[in-house]
């Protein structure tokens, strides 16, 4: 979708997910599992599995490869990247979820 589709839209980005100056649980998440190598793709990744995790609050590594799919990443970090979505999955339910 064009960035035009959202006006009048509520948009969250990765800055919008700190809780003050404390991590979200993706981006804890994402920290836990060395998810971060280069850093170019990380935006892009946390917003998707936080996307993921809202609509999807259990998913399944297939769940999380597709919704992943659409970020790549130049290091080849994938197997932390989707360990750090089932780990950020946990983060949410414990927490009680987030909005």
């Amino acid at each position: 979708p064009l960035a035009v589709g959202a006006e009048g839209h509520e948009i969250t980005t990765v800055e919008g997910l700190l809780h003050g100056a404390e991590l979200g649980p993706v981006q804890q998440a994402f920290l836990a599992e060395d998810a971060f190598q280069c850093g170019y793709c990380t935006p892009g990744q946390i917003m998707a599995a936080e996307g993921l995790l809202r609509a999807v609050p259990d998913p399944t590594i297939e769940q999380i490869r597709t919704a992943m799919s659409g970020n790549l990443c130049r290091c080849g970090a994938y197997t932390h990247v989707f360990a750090a979505v089932k780990r950020a999955a946990e983060l949410k339910r414990n927490a009680g979820g987030e909005p």
